[in-house]
């Protein structure tokens, strides 16, 4: 856990909640700055597993995020997004999170706990959680805090080590009880200068400039080169002449001003029990502070640069983007003077004593206030969809998404007024994803604006949502909130769906439509509900706008048939033409070699096969890329400034498309469903970068992709839950905390 490595506290730091630990100033004293000793340290930072918390000039402290073991000190239970006092603490000299529970190293050398104390972690002599500070029992000469998953250590002004709280796994060094409620001291341990705490173990570093650790050893964290654990300290083999340890998780990391060591759970998840060499700094520009989290870790240099290695599917390693690094690289952010790791989001502490954070702000982590974490708000910014990591398909409707798993089971999350999520409910919305009912072996999928279908591995296919033009293959009536299937249809590969009709591939390449068929959207030319579209049998493609239906064969040729209003057929009709429906297929005016097509309620797209794009119909925010607002183009128009083009997709009003590896979008932006500032975009523009889409899946004010990694990333509105991430914010970038 995250928090927890936070715990290991730094002898010369006020404030550190205890991921690192460096060599204290002669006096012992924990008020200088970690990177010139001595000079005074005006404020400091430190961060649990899900919270954070800043110690300011004057001794008090402010702290947010999750809260649900009152962490936060404030006397409440709530989590908070804006930074809280904590009640009744005026004089803290350094801090140490863990995953529930904050302590603080107070001026006469006592110490003061909060939080939860399911396991002593308090040490208040008692099991009995606080939301306040209460003082650790018989502690009144230390001199740095640490505070590990569910135990506390304190490194005393004699050298020794008091250590409270969890002891399953020995991490209290003494295995007599599996809790202690107040500190009991390490035996034998009279010379550490430096402290750290990992999930369930502990390190210390020595006057000698090597470390000793005790408890679980599964993953090699002790660095003994065993994974057998013990309770009794035992040296880090292979280090000596370190300046400062640093623990989170099941792993350990040692630090010189050149180089860093790490032992423990590697990248992969494997054991590594001797220290291996991760990162290394420069001669002109020495490492003095290094955090860690569970899966990634951040060190700063003497000129105040701050680089961050490991698991980044959050934005959690603040460079801008949402890849993962094995190698440092630089935060994007100026001098900073303090760093702290939580275990999906990192803070730093600003030369200009401004607080910054990035990547995930569950529970409020980020300190954006109510203005970032509000429900509705639009965000520019990436959020990631929480508990998918294997998607294999992905669609947007109007507020809502879905998509498929390698298991073939389906998840929406977002609006859910009209049954479009699937889960029998029919009420409400979800900032999460939740299974569609009784479905676990589809292959394809697709949305319409408040519907959704699923073809399953026979051939079958099921839909919910609206059906009140007959559109889910039923007599038009209310919603169904439960996937029903499309009577006689067994062959099916693909299906689309528009407003009010909806069409299947068939494995033989014909296309079968159900449905209104008022705009002639049904294909065949009869006027009735049902049918085999007419002139097609080599369709390997299909996508729907709001009354009209598209096709693309497999000679690159693209058919259309339905409304044709606005000149979404692309047949360039005549103006006096718009107004009668196109009721067999014809072609798309200039188009013979589109190798992806994307249907918008009223404008259509194509990728061709030489990587440029064109697009027709509707026009009136932009949605062509063309350059113009004309409101209607009835043939095919080029895309503005795009080539290289692997993937497209069109919402109802916006477009976007993955060129040259990077996102572009158009069109309307009034919810931030382009990905970047400003209101509507004639031509495309660089939308959110560091992903790397395999999809996209574009709603009516919010888009989503699909990443290679089986992830899925959306932005825009979240006003129903759309954006899938429980209703909170990931940012890749350093954003300032509110309030302080």
């Amino acid at each position: 856990m995250a928090g927890l490595a936070l715990a290991s506290a730094l002898a010369c730091e006020v404030s550190s909640g205890g991921r690192h630990s460096e060599r204290p100033d002669a006096d012992g004293g924990g008020g200088s700055d970690k990177g010139s000793r001595g000079a005074p340290t005006p404020s400091a930072l430190a961060a649990g597993t899900g919270h954070a918390c800043v110690l300011r000039e004057s001794g008090a402290v402010s702290c947010w995020g999750a809260n649900a073991a009152g962490q936060l000190g404030d006397g409440t239970t709530v989590d908070r997004s804006n930074p809280v006092t904590v009640q009744g603490l005026g004089d803290a000299r350094q801090l140490a999170l863990g995953r529930s529970h904050t302590c603080a190293l107070r001026a006469s050398g006592a110490v003061s706990c909060w939080g939860a104390n399911d396991r002593g972690q308090l040490g208040s002599g008692t099991e009995i959680s606080a939301s306040r500070p209460s003082a650790v029992r018989g502690l009144s000469d230390a001199k740095l805090v640490a505070a590990g998953g569910d135990h506390t250590c304190a490194l005393r002004q004699n050298g020794a080590v008091v250590c409270w709280g969890n002891n399953s796994d020995g991490q209290l060094g003494n295995l007599t009880r599996t809790t202690w409620t107040e500190p009991a001291q390490i035996r034998g341990l009279v010379d550490a200068i430096g402290l750290v705490a990992g999930e369930r173990h502990t390190c210390v570093l020595r006057q000698t400039g090597g470390g000793i650790c005790w408890g679980a050893n599964d993953k090699g964290q002790l660095g003994d080169g065993t994974t057998t654990g013990h309770e009794r300290p035992s040296s880090v083999v292979d280090m000596a002449g370190l300046i400062g340890l640093a623990a989170a998780g099941a792993r350990t990391c040692g630090f010189t001003a050149q180089s860093v060591y790490c032992w423990g759970e590697d990248d992969d998840g494997r054991p590594s029990p001797r220290p291996r060499k991760v990162a290394e700094g420069s001669q002109n520009d020495g490492i003095v502070e290094l955090e860690l989290g569970p899966e990634h870790a951040c060190l700063r240099h003497q000129s105040g640069t701050a680089r961050c290695w490991g698991q980044n599917r959050d934005g959690r390693l603040g460079d801008g983007s949402f890849d993962s690094k094995s190698r440092p690289s630089p935060v994007k952010l100026g001098s900073v003077r303090d760093l702290a790791l939580g275990e999906r989001f990192s803070c730093a502490l600003r030369a200009d004593n401004e607080v910054a954070c990035w990547g995930d702000d569950a529970g409020g982590a980020l300190g954006q206030g109510d203005a970032g974490s509000e429900g509705g708000a639009a965000r520019t910014g990436v959020q990631r969809v929480v508990n998918l990591d294997d998607a294999t398909a992905l669609v947007s409707g109007d507020g809502f998404s879905c998509a498929t798993r390698k298991t073939g089971a389906v998840l929406c999350w977002g609006r859910n007024d009209l049954g479009q999520l699937g889960d029998g409910s029919g009420d409400g919305s979800r900032a999460m994803p939740a299974p569609v009912a009784g479905v676990s072996d589809g292959v394809a999928l697709t949305a319409g604006s408040a519907q959704a279908c699923v073809v399953r591995k026979s051939g079958g296919v099921m839909c919910w949502g609206a059906n009140d033009m007959g559109q889910l293959g039923r007599s038009p009536g209310a919603p169904i909130v439960k996937p029903n299937a499309i009577p006689k249809l067994d062959d099916a590969t693909a299906v689309t769906l528009g407003d009010g009709h909806g069409c299947a591939l068939r494995r033989s390449g014909s296309v079968y439509c159900w449905g209104s068929d008022a705009e002639g959207q049904l294909g065949d030319g009869a006027g009735s509900r049902g049918g085999t579209v007419v002139q097609l049998a080599d369709a390997t493609t299909l996508s729907s706008g709001r009354a009209h239906t598209c096709a693309l064969r497999r000679s690159g040729e693209v058919m259309c048939w339905g409304a044709n209003n606005q000149g979404q057929i692309g047949n360039g009709a005549g103006a006096a033409q718009l107004k009668t429906p196109v009721q067999v297929p014809v072609s798309v005016a200039n188009l013979s070699d589109a190798a992806e097509i994307a249907m918008g309620p009223e404008h259509g797209c194509a990728r061709r096969r030489d990587g440029k794009a064109a697009c027709w119909g509707r026009n009136d925010a932009g949605q062509l890329g063309s350059g113009t607002e004309s409101s209607v183009w009835t043939s095919r128009v080029p895309v503005k400034g795009l080539a290289g083009v692997s993937t497209l997709a069109v919402g109802s009003v916006h477009a976007c498309a993955v060129a040259g590896g990077r996102l572009s979008c158009w069109g309307d932006n009034t919810a931030g469903q382009g990905g970047y500032v400003g209101g509507s975009a004639t031509i495309p523009r660089s939308s959110v970068q560091g992903l790397d889409v395999a999809s996209l899946a574009l709603g009516r004010d919010h888009s989503c992709a699909r990443l290679r990694s089986g992830e899925v990333a959306c932005w825009g509105s979240n006003e129903y839950g759309q954006l899938g991430d429980g209703g909170r914010m990931v940012s890749a970038t350093p954003l300032e905390v509110a309030g302080l």
